[in-house]
């Protein structure tokens, strides 16, 4: 299956912040399971580069 997207419904990206796990890099699906995000998981399932200058921020 191949879809593209340019932007992500409002919904869906607050249900994913609400369900990602930031000290364990995962977003938690209640009574499912857990999908890891890391640079491989996101380059895996987006195909978004895993290349380029290091983002740096604090919590």
């Amino acid at each position: 299956m191949d879809l593209a997207a340019n932007s992500m419904p409002g919904d869906f990206s607050q249900w994913i912040m609400k369900h990602y796990d930031p000290e364990m890099s995962q977003i938690v699906i209640p009574k499912r399971g857990k999908i890891p995000v890391d640079a491989a998981s996101v380059w895996r399932i987006w195909g978004l580069p895993n290349r380029g200058r290091k983002v740096c921020y604090e919590n």
